[in-house]
């Protein structure tokens, strides 16, 4: 009986265009022209789950010409996606070090220039988090500063819990969006966080 599964067995099953071994992601729905490739690996993101794909479409229009901050970049989808969507700069950060690995193989492989790191910068035009309620509490915890942040990984029962979390924040609700079952949400960010 086989117990572990491959990265890419698991990625060849779920992933967005899986072939030639790689994820195949088209960014025109997200008002791109190009193609992201990701390589199977133990980051998180390929865009068979509901709130990465909420994500890329609330990042759309919004992420041309600014400095993105992506907490909890896993395999580094939105990173590279930013910059592919016309980012000046992208960040990603993530604690787990096979993540950030990961997420440094799919900037080569794609080309991009993206920074990687385990440690988080204080602030960021905008500051994408796709994380489920319980990590952004303790990411919140070092109040970066954002512009403007979309955030996914809220069910729609945590929604009143979050807008609660938000006010406290000093954030104001731009936009909301559901998929299946899932939260994507945009927040004005105030300059007065500390």
């Amino acid at each position: 009986m086989k117990f572990f599964v491959s990265w890419e067995d698991q990625w060849a099953q779920f992933a967005q265009g899986f072939r030639d071994g790689k994820a195949h992601i088209d960014l025109k729905p997200f008002g791109g022209t190009s193609t992201l490739r990701l390589v199977p690996g133990p980051g998180f993101g390929d865009l068979s789950h509901p709130t990465t794909y909420v994500m890329l479409e609330l990042m759309q229009g919004r992420i041309k010409g600014k400095n993105i901050l992506d907490i909890g970049c896993g395999s580094g989808i939105l990173t590279l996606a930013a910059l592919l969507l016309g980012a000046t700069t992208a960040t990603g950060i993530d604690i787990d070090p096979d993540a950030l690995t990961h997420a440094h193989e799919n900037a080569q492989l794609n080309h991009l220039t993206a920074f990687f790191s385990k440690d988080l910068p204080s602030s960021g035009e905008i500051v994408l988090m796709n994380m489920i309620l319980p990590e952004q509490k303790i990411v919140m915890q070092q109040r970066p500063k954002g512009e403007l942040w979309i955030v996914s990984g809220i069910l729609p029962q945590q929604q009143e819990t979050y807008l609660g979390l938000a006010k406290a924040w000093n954030w104001n609700l731009v936009q909301k969006k559901e998929r299946e079952g899932w939260l994507g949400m945009v927040f004005k960010g105030s300059h007065s966080q500390c």
